[in-house]
């Protein structure tokens, strides 16, 4: 089953589309090559830090990794997309931790994100819009009415509890990573990050797949739905194929 066009395809194939055979850990990650310009700069910091403990030499070497990951991609003609965001968190590190001479600036803009994130998480919640619902509905294709569908109920309950997940994700960042920041405890706060980064996205992607894949057959039915509405008269428009209608 393939990502219909202008939805599923703007998201990776396994929450597009969860019926495949197995799960893509390297696709969740990026690629080996996207993992690494992820994580080599953050991890040149640590490393230098607890060797040298010389702030400037620590950034100035994350900041040309990155760099270099960017020149690497420009040189072979390849998507700028994951390596320039990496720069600009990176530049934003260095640019913080230099102005402010404290070495925990460095990660201080990914606890402000994790912050951002969270809270963006919690209040599609309390609104009773939960993100992963949007997302799924989207990448899906699902009609709005999916939202009220009681045949899709079960769907529903298991988008809220996944947005719960990503949202734990982010609370486990800030929980861990905050009292090292506050504590000034540079090369923990490093490690501490570079666990908590992309191992842990990895394995939310991952629950996200497989709590999603029971309901599978559902992807893009909302292309199914425009194909047959025409045929199934008009009291069964924009339902999608095989759920009852709200309220029977």
């Amino acid at each position: 089953m393939s990502a219909g066009p202008g939805t599923g395809s703007r998201f990776p194939s396994w929450a597009a589309d969860p019926s495949g055979e197995g799960f893509s850990w390297a696709q969740a990650v990026g690629g080996w090559r996207g993992a690494v310009e992820s994580v080599l700069p953050g991890a040149v910091f640590v490393v230098l830090f607890v060797l040298t403990r010389d702030l400037r030499v620590c950034l100035a070497a994350s900041a040309g990794t990155a760099v270099v990951f960017c020149l690497a991609r420009l040189a072979q003609r390849q998507s700028l997309t994951q390596a320039a965001s990496g720069l600009a968190g990176v530049a934003i590190g260095v640019v913080w931790a230099a102005l402010s001479g404290r070495g925990e600036n460095y990660f201080a803009w990914g606890l402000v994100t994790a912050s951002a994130f969270a809270a963006g998480l919690l209040a599609t919640v309390a609104a009773r819009r939960p993100a992963v619902a949007l997302a799924v509905g989207f990448a899906w294709g699902l009609p709005a009415s999916w939202r009220t569908d009681v045949a899709l109920a079960p769907l529903r309950r298991r988008c809220l509890a996944l947005t719960w997940v990503w949202a734990g994700m982010f609370l486990i960042r800030l929980g861990v990573q905050w009292p090292l920041w506050h504590a000034g405890a540079v090369a923990q706060l490093g490690v501490a990050k570079l666990v908590l980064g992309l191992p842990l996205f990895a394995v939310v992607c991952w629950l996200t797949w497989a709590g999603l894949r029971p309901f599978a057959s559902l992807a893009h039915a909302g292309d199914r739905t425009d194909d047959r509405g025409d045929e199934a008269g008009p009291g069964s428009r924009g339902r999608i194929p095989g759920t009852r209608p709200t309220g029977s």
